[in-house]
């Protein structure tokens, strides 16, 4: 049968013409992403901060079963209570595609195989910092830097916590002790403005964080549209995947060579080998909230991570464990 009449047998089933009016696809294919793209409601987008100023209002969500935990082992908001951020440590740059892992020690106290890694090898600091987990947040934004993103109701903004939380936990602070300012109450709270200079790993800042006063409560419409943000991240990846992604990781950074993967020792998390430690750093990783929110174990955690890919190392044996002298 030629396939001319192949063609005419298909007409039953889906035309050519509606392929043709479907189109091609916009977002420029796939990308790593702790995202759950599939979970997150019908005509919500993701808002990508661009230079210059900004105003939004950021919209509160009831809490799903997954948050993080804070320090007592118990998540930092009970299901169905209500929060504002999704507050979360998460590997970047896992694996030979480079893919973002949200972090089971740092946020539930699960085994993880990076962070037993990293706590069972005295590593160089510019290997730590590329391995250890980076403090990020997730907002619900309503954006009003102009008509059209206005229109577009609830957005999705996902940030370096240094960049966003940090600062504005600064700003919310009410004077002697009195609590914070409850900037994401629907009926009285505030506008946040804020503006961004700069693009890359080492130019970029955010800048000027304050509050405005808001002359209307938040319209329905839009509290409508809030949904809960721990449901549309992937916040429990499996042992088991996580450890395969690790030891593309160790190939890319040049601490293995060779094909045998089985060759990888994952060593004890035992005590005997502390975990190495930047003197600059904090003391605690430890969540501070504006409410009880963790406070960021990195001084500064940015947008856009550095691939491990471009370093490159002399390596003589099947696996070389950096070591700090």
């Amino acid at each position: 049968m030629s396939f001319r009449d192949r063609m005419k047998k298909k007409r039953g089933g889906r035309r050519l013409q509606d392929r043709h009016n479907t189109g091609t696809k916009t977002t420029g294919g796939r990308f790593p992403t702790i995202f759950n793209k599939e979970a997150v409601p019908e005509g919500i987008d993701f808002w990508k901060c661009r230079e210059g100023s900004h105003l939004v209002d950021i919209i509160p969500f009831e809490a799903g079963p997954d948050m993080p935990f804070g320090n007592d082992d118990h998540p930092i908001t009970t299901e169905g209570d209500l929060d504002y951020v999704l507050d979360i440590f998460v590997h970047a740059n896992v694996g030979t595609m480079n893919k973002p892992y949200v972090c089971p020690y740092e946020n539930f106290g699960l085994p993880c195989p990076i962070c037993e890694f990293i706590k069972a090898n005295r590593l160089e600091k510019s290997d730590w910092q590329l391995l250890s987990a980076k403090h990020r947040v997730v907002y619900l934004m309503w954006v009003h830097d102009t008509r059209e993103e206005e229109k577009k109701g609830i957005q999705i903004f996902e940030a370096s916590h240094f960049f966003m939380e940090e600062k504005i936990e600064e700003i919310a602070k009410l004077p002697r002790g009195g609590g914070y300012e409850n900037f994401s109450d629907p009926d009285k709270g505030k506008l946040l403005a804020w503006t961004r200079k700069g693009a890359g790993k080492e130019n970029t800042q955010y800048l000027g964080h304050r509050f405005i006063e808001r002359e209307y409560p938040i319209p329905d419409r839009i509290l409508d549209q809030s949904f809960s943000l721990d449901q549309v991240v992937n916040m429990h990846p499996s042992y088991e995947e996580l450890e395969k992604e690790f030891k593309g990781t160790l190939k890319k950074m040049k601490l293995l060579v060779g094909d045998d993967e089985d060759d990888i020792p994952f060593p004890s998390t035992g005590d005997d080998v502390p975990m190495w430690k930047d003197e600059d750093e904090e003391e605690s990783s430890s969540r501070k909230r504006t409410t009880s929110r963790k406070k960021t174990r990195s001084s500064k955690d940015e947008d856009e991570e550095e691939d491990p890919t471009k370093r490159k190392r002399t390596v003589k044996r099947t696996v070389k464990r950096k070591v700090r002298r």
